[in-house]
């Protein structure tokens, strides 16, 4: 993974003449540009001027043009561009997210406490594996872009088996959903309880943890890491990759089949995918530098990228 991939350097320059949208990324010959491109450190400069006025109080020019607030520089640990790293920045100091704007974007979200979960539940060590997947559900509230949130609420969900409906003996596979949904109070379907919390119905965007499950890991594309954890692309956003075995992820490029150890107990957590769920348009955003850090894509990606992925998992498995 760490040798460095020669590239055309036509490619290359199609790779930096377009932001990183859910579109472009899934385009035939730029797909693999960029894809390829990264290992080199191509970044492309840009997208988040708005933010940087907001927080700074002044225009983004020159050099700072490229930059999040904060002085990052929008890119991976192996130089590869990161067009949320804006974002990811904003909520290592919760103060600098703000807020959404308008009386919608200042309500207090509802938090649901509660879990439920479908799928294959009664598989060998699937209980054990729901009490972690709960307590992680809890860990995950008190981190500061779930605490007290306003213009969105939370709500979890979750499910056993792997994601074709598969079930096996040696590895429980499980995923918890924490959902964001945005609050609209002009929506008359909008709830009010009895703490002054708001509930709009509808839809939101949702952060994945997967647990044990390699179709997850289907087709991977290795984009860079962060804070040492490998991440890969997921149509236009990300897959962060926790491991929790000496085994590699990757054998000769390909995802190592024998990732699994079948002589652990079943409901041991080997191994986690993390990733949001969005609309296209939401990773277009993204890449423009225009997704508000307090909304609810916001939020996740802040969770995604800034909680110490490696700790949870030893406080919970």
């Amino acid at each position: 993974m760490s040798s460095v991939i020669r590239f055309p350097l036509l490619c290359v320059l199609l790779a930096l003449a377009f932001p990183a949208s859910s579109n472009d990324l899934l385009n035939g010959v730029l797909q693999q540009a960029i894809g390829q491109a990264i290992t080199q450190g191509v970044q492309k400069p840009g997208g988040v001027e708005q933010l940087f006025k907001s927080v700074t109080g002044q225009s983004a020019t020159g050099d700072e043009a490229g930059r999040a607030p904060g002085g990052a520089t929008g890119k991976f640990e192996n130089g590869a561009a990161f067009h949320a790293d804006y974002i990811v920045q904003a909520w290592k100091t919760p103060a600098s997210a703000g807020t959404l704007p308008g009386e919608s974007g200042t309500a207090k979200g509802r938090i649901n406490p509660k879990t439920g979960y479908g799928g294959k539940l009664s598989e060998p060590g699937a209980a054990a594996m729901r009490a972690k997947l709960d307590k992680m559900y809890g860990l995950l509230l008190k981190q500061p872009p779930l605490m007290n949130v306003q213009g969105v609420s939370l709500m979890q969900g979750g499910s056993f088996g792997g994601k074709r409906g598969a079930a096996t003996k040696t590895a429980v596979m499980a995923s918890l959903m924490v959902y964001a949904f945005p609050i609209n109070l002009e929506n008359k379907a909008t709830v009010r309880d009895a703490d002054g919390s708001f509930y709009t119905p509808g839809e939101g965007d949702n952060l994945n943890i997967v647990v044990n499950d390699p179709h997850d890991l289907a087709n991977p594309v290795v984009l860079g890491t962060y804070n040492g954890l490998t991440v890969l692309r997921r149509g236009g956003g990300y897959r962060l990759v926790v491991l929790n075995t000496d085994r590699p992820l990757l054998v000769n490029g390909e995802l190592n089949k024998d990732l699994i150890d079948p002589s652990r107990p079943a409901s041991d957590i080997q191994f986690m995918v993390i990733y949001m769920g969005a609309a296209s348009p939401t990773w277009s955003s993204i890449g423009k530098g225009t997704l508000h850090p307090a909304s609810g894509p916001g939020r996740m990606l802040g969770v995604m990228f800034n909680t110490d992925w490696p700790g949870l998992l030893k406080q919970v498995n």
